[in-house]
């Protein structure tokens, strides 16, 4: 305990000290935080409380559906949780030099184990606790609760919540790693994949939001009640239903039967950080060892991979072929990015076998428009998060060698356009693929599958020259691993942008798209010019901020090493 608490007091004064060095990263990126931050956090009050208030006084849906609802969402945001841990867990507890110095010392594998847990966890899941609490004092504030209520639920019931999730991927993680040398990475990253999946898919086939509203609207006007013999059997024994239930019991003023869900999710967390712990004593010092292997040198390429060679001659101007080669050798040489990039890419896959199957036709002018910019935004929101987690890191990844490149006699700018082209490329790519299979039910009306390409065309410039602005302007070239740069907090405040350019994307084409349904489907006199000119509005909103971001990106590149 007491190595514990004596690494613990001086990393918080490290992070501390970093944190409030006064230069104009640290400046803007504390502002920034504020800011974005907050007007995020004022964002998801709100629209959680209009949620609230549309379901249970315009829908009438009822207490029970309204937390059965809940419990889904909650099991997305538990599995968000997961995913995000076991990726940053990675770099944390297995490619971290913090690590490899403290396993010199005499100090036990547990505590160290434990020590960057927390940090991981503290790390990836504060972003997640932030919109927690905005969410629930939206919904909490729909039926008048009092403050008690959010300081209990925050740290009795969420907290615990998260923190659950946080352990099962640490344990998760420590297994993969141990058997990783034997069984194959990939193999295992595979099979993961299709675990998350599969677990994804049968739950909302048993929970099948539908068929249960169906269900309880024949009891209507007596929804309030409860319904739980509707419940899967399965359903009963995972956290995001204790989390729903201990909610519903509250709101229907049951404090008893609502503490029972609640000691019943902290008996449950302790018991998986328990396993946790007993799991890091056996295996994560010998995962440790089998993760070394990971980090082989890359044998000297044959094969299709000749062409890749830095030795080999090129037909094209030198010094842009062997910035490309380096490019290429980066990224795939780190296991971690190749690993995620398998799993963006089974994403990516599962999201386009199944979004080709929605039918984005609907009666109603209001429900198409929903129906059509949902998907479309969808589209953005996933190329925004590729951009994130790969060209935010790109510069950062150079590392500490970074001032042979800038030292020699090459001109930085080049090296700056050549990674926005290469990045951007794929992204552009990914982008149209999804409108070509997004929008295959409306393939009839090829204007609007025109407009959603060239809204996804400026899209992808402009996040791509975001976030390799953004990740020139706070790179930080000491940190090795790109998972945890594209995790950091200069990362969430770039991504919280993306979400502000997505909000201002919605308020410039929801209109015009509604009217243009309207003359479609119920023939309503629409001057179709408007619909251009909101699309206009967003290709210049875009290339403002790809210039912008680009500009920003070039001069932080021109500052010393």
């Amino acid at each position: 305990m007491d190595e514990i608490l004596h690494i613990l007091r001086f990393k918080s004064r490290s992070i501390l000290m970093r944190s409030t060095e006064f230069n104009a990263a640290n400046v803007v990126r504390t502002f920034g935080s504020i800011v974005v931050f907050g007007g995020f956090a004022i964002g998801a009050y709100y629209s959680s409380r209009v949620a609230t208030d549309y379901l249970l006084d315009t829908a009438r849906l009822g207490l029970f559906l309204l937390h059965r609802f809940m419990a889904m969402l909650l099991f997305v945001f538990f599995l968000s949780i997961n995913v995000g841990n076991i990726i940053v867990s990675y770099a944390t507890l297995y490619r971290s030099s913090e690590m490899e110095y403290f396993l010199t010392k005499p100090i036990p594998h547990t505590n160290l184990f434990l020590i960057k847990f927390l940090d991981n966890f503290f790390y990836s899941s504060t972003a997640f606790f932030l919109m927690a609490m905005a969410v629930l004092l939206g919904y909490g504030s729909h039926f008048h609760m009092p403050a008690l209520f959010y300081i209990r639920t925050m740290f009795l019931t969420l907290m615990p919540f998260i923190f659950l999730s946080g352990c099962l991927a640490a344990i998760m993680l420590m297994v993969v790693m141990r058997f990783a040398e034997s069984l194959g990475v990939r193999k295992l990253v595979l099979l993961l994949v299709i675990v998350y999946l599969g677990g994804l898919s049968l739950y909302f086939s048993m929970t099948n939001p539908v068929q249960l509203q169906a269900q309880v609207m024949e009891h209507f006007p007596h929804v309030d009640q409860y319904f739980g013999y509707l419940d899967p059997p399965v359903a009963k024994f995972l956290p995001n239903h204790w989390v729903a239930e201990s909610l519903y019991w509250t709101m229907r003023g049951d404090e008893s039967h609502a503490l029972s869900y609640v000691v019943l999710l902290a008996g449950a967390t302790i018991a998986v950080f328990v396993l946790m712990l007993w799991t890091a004593k056996r295996l994560f010092y010998a995962s440790w060892l089998s993760s070394l292997n990971l980090r082989k040198t890359v044998e000297a390429p044959g094969g299709l991979l000749k062409a890749w060679s830095l030795t080999s001659r090129s037909r094209f101007e030198p010094q842009s072929t062997v910035l490309v080669k380096k490019e290429f050798w980066q990224f795939f040489r780190e296991p971690s990015q190749w690993i995620h990039l398998t799993i963006i890419a089974v994403l990516i896959v599962t999201f386009i076998s199944s979004v080709a199957q929605i039918n984005l036709r609907q009666p109603l002018p209001f429900l198409q428009t929903i129906s059509y910019m949902v998907v479309l935004l969808f589209n953005i929101f996933l190329i925004a998060s590729i951009a994130l987690r790969f060209v935010f890191p790109s510069i950062s990844a150079e590392g500490m060698n970074f001032w042979k490149i800038l030292s020699a006699p090459v001109d930085r700018r080049k090296l700056f356009w050549l990674k926005f082209t290469l990045y951007l490329a794929p992204i552009l790519l990914t982008s149209e693929m999804l409108v070509i299979f997004s929008h295959h039910s409306i393939r009839n009306y090829p204007l609007l599958v025109q407009l959603a390409s060239i809204i996804m065309l400026f899209a992808s410039l402009a996040l791509t020259a975001l976030n390799l602005g953004s990740g020139s302007f706070f790179s930080t070239y000491r940190e090795k691993d790109p998972i945890r740069v594209a995790s950091s907090q200069s990362a969430t405040l770039t991504f919280l942008l993306c979400i502000v350019y997505l909000t201002a994307t919605v308020s410039c084409l929801f209109v015009p798209f509604n009217g243009y349904f309207a003359f479609i489907l119920r023939a309503v006199p629409f001057d179709q010019s408007t619909v251009y000119f909101g699309v206009m509005l967003v290709c210049i909103l875009s290339a403002s901020l790809c210039a912008g971001s680009l500009a920003l990106g070039l001069r932080a590149l021109r500052r010393d090493f």
